[in-house]
């Protein structure tokens, strides 16, 4: 997500004004013939890192592109660090940065017991999160009398609150035919509180099997994470079936991603529980060696009664969860594993951020020196006074840069009416906009403004809502993400944007710098991909994402570009900025030039602008349909020092 900045350009070393032929170097040969090339298909061919080709800026930075808001098996979908890595590849994404979420690295609120008092309402006490809800999974050809539910009796005498347990019976049509009749434990109310990481992790439960069965088996299956093609399997998400069955033998096997363990429990006809413990990071590990069993999920968890002959039934109760690993453990693993999947996926550099995540706002920590928060020191401290007051001062302070992400929120589903996400927009301004003490935005440095559609608000009221925060000189960098969880595709997402910025090189403390200056801007991967830059200069020293002063009534605005798609366009706009703060929470922003895609085929345009009024600039690439793929950042032309200063990163 990009937003609009005025441009000034630093000085070369010897005190000069860098030129902007520095630009073309390498963008001029891309940008005859890809500014007018069609949409690309996925995975393009990145260009080397330094590439002749790959676009270099006035300043002699090269254009990286970065995946900035991306999750993996330490959060709540199926989604591994090997299919990230392999869709950060196939889409010619240089840089990868990790966001998992932090509460869910630590657990916290995580259920650890489950005493099936309820199906829909049964709550783990404290600090165990909220209820969940089993929800009934039927396959096969079941008959009429299978079936489950709680019971009162029996229980299992192990659970200190002993007050009901799971009944579960299953009986197929058709024998050797397999139908199954068991709950999903969907606890979405509860925000998924036993999703996480499985390293380290073993789950407890009683089980008692009537007797009388033989064809068939209870079963406890645990869907995990999507991996991609390996070993010759193919890519797909991975499960880890376990079967208990009244006679035979113990056994592990996998059949492709599947894993079947099989374990044999005594039938008790005078109702005696026996208690099964599972580690399945352990299984993993020796069903599919070639796989970092560290990079696998806790995604589902379902309980069954399976019938291929017999009325199978039995019991489940009393479930527990032991965790070995959490919080800065799991993020070290992580930091661990990086470096392991870099062998696989040498192209994409990996980068580790945070997503602080336990209350919205979320936030993503991008910096040295990450460390998990500790929320159970916080009290009954208020989210959002802890962002701004604590948690963001603390990783300016190490040189850590802040992300107010997704500020619609993170739900999906349809666009609300637009008079419904007009009000959002302001209401969320007026929210985000400096108090007394002239911190906008909780003082964070970026905003996620690239989403096509998300919480109910479209890519309009993302770029309205920074245009708002522009107007009154709340200095952000737009970036566009995509927030993927689960790895299978991200050109083809809804919101499938990412982040480009002009850089010295891919290390962070250089990723890092052009992102505080505003050196950056964001586009979709099937509109503006691999290839793609915008760039803005003022007055041929001032960049984009700078913030000049003059009182000059007009300034010579040179827009560059390359990677524009045919019969495409490119915008410049312009916006006013008049500190209208919460008497007019609204963008006053407007179109004042516009290129079609051919006027830009050797990469750069001038026009005048007029700066009678203080105000800011920015670009946006349209499609042939119309449709905004990109937008640049913002430069700020002043004609007084803002109320609340300039940051140092965007001085010219």
């Amino acid at each position: 997500m990009c937003d609009d900045h005025p441009v000034t350009g630093p000085p070369a070393a010897d005190g000069s004004v860098l030129s902007r032929r520095h630009f073309l170097h390498g963008s001029a040969a891309l940008a005859a013939g890809a500014a007018l090339i069609g949409h690309r298909s996925p995975a393009p061919g990145r260009l080397p890192l330094r590439s002749a080709a790959r676009p270099v800026a006035a300043d002699s930075n090269s254009a990286y592109s970065m995946a900035m808001h991306v999750h993996s098996s330490f959060s709540e979908f199926e989604g591994s660090m090997d299919a990230q890595l392999y869709q950060a590849t196939a889409n010619s994404v240089d840089v990868l940065w990790w966001t998992d979420h932090d509460f869910r690295m630590d657990g916290t609120e995580y259920r650890d017991t489950v005493h099936f008092t309820s199906l829909t309402t049964e709550k783990g006490g404290p600090g165990q999160g909220a209820a969940w809800d089993w929800q009934v999974q039927r396959s096969g050809p079941l008959t009429r009398g299978s079936g489950g539910g709680i019971v009162s009796s029996p229980v299992t005498p192990n659970d200190p609150e002993p007050h009901g347990s799971l009944r579960l019976s299953a009986q197929t049509q058709s024998s050797g035919q397999r139908a199954a009749y068991g709950y999903y434990a969907n606890c979405k109310p509860a925000h998924w509180n036993y999703r996480d990481n499985l390293t380290g992790q073993s789950l407890r439960i009683d089980v008692l099997l009537n007797p009388g069965w033989d064809s068939g088996y209870l079963e406890m299956l645990i869907s995990t994470s999507y991996h991609e093609a390996s070993a010759g399997r193919p890519a797909g998400q991975y499960s880890l079936a376990y079967r208990l069955v009244p006679s035979g033998g113990q056994n592990r096997e996998a059949q492709r991603n599947d894993g079947v363990i099989t374990i044999p429990v005594r039938p008790q006809a005078a109702g005696e529980w026996t208690t099964i413990t599972v580690t399945p990071s352990d299984d993993i590990a020796v069903l599919w060696p070639d796989l970092d069993y560290r990079d696998f999920s806790l995604y589902g968890l379902t309980l069954s009664a399976v019938s291929t002959g017999d009325d199978v039934s039995g019991y489940f109760d009393y479930l527990n969860f032991k965790r070995t690993n959490s919080g800065g453990e799991f993020f070290a693993q992580q930091a661990d594993m990086m470096t392991g999947l870099s062998k696989r996926y040498p192209a994409v550099s990996q980068q580790q951020g945070l997503e602080v995540s336990w209350r919205s706002p979320h936030v993503n920590w991008f910096g040295n020196d990450i460390v998990m928060p500790d929320y159970r020191s916080m009290g009954t401290r208020q989210w959002a006074p802890y962002l701004e007051d604590t948690l963001i001062p603390e990783i300016h302070k190490d040189g850590g840069l802040v992300s107010y992400n997704h500020p619609f929120g993170y739900t999906g589903g349809p666009p609300l009416p637009v008079d419904r996400q007009n009000s959002m927009m302001s209401q969320l301004a007026l929210s985000m906009l400096p108090g007394s003490r002239g911190v906008g935005a909780l003082g964070a440095d970026l905003l996620e403004v690239g989403y096509v559609l998300r919480g109910g608000a479209n890519l309009a009221h993302h770029v309205g809502l920074w245009d708002v925060m522009s107007r009154n000189s709340v200095f952000l960098t737009g970036n566009g993400t995509n927030d993927d969880h689960h790895g299978l595709n991200w050109y083809g997402l809804t919101n499938n944007w990412t982040t480009s910025a002009w850089a010295a090189s891919i290390a962070r403390a250089d990723l890092l710098s052009a992102l505080a200056a505003g050196r950056a801007w964001c586009g979709s991967l099937d509109g503006f991909g691999d290839g793609s830059s915008l760039d803005l200069l003022v007055d041929g020293s001032c960049p984009m994402g700078s913030v000049s002063l003059s009182k000059l009534p007009s300034r010579h605005l040179t827009v560059m570009a390359s990677g524009l798609p045919r019969n495409g366009s490119l915008q410049v706009l312009q916006g006013t900025v008049d500190y209208a703060g919460g008497a007019d929470p609204q963008p006053d922003t407007s179109v004042i030039a516009s290129y079609p895609a051919i006027e830009l085929a050797l990469g750069e345009i001038g026009l005048t602008v007029d700066t009678g009024q203080e105000s800011f600039v920015r670009t946006q690439v349209l499609d042939a349909g119309g449709n905004v793929i990109a937008l640049s950042n913002p430069a700020w032309l002043l004609q007084n020092v803002p109320p609340h200063g300039i940051p140092g990163p965007r001085a010219v």
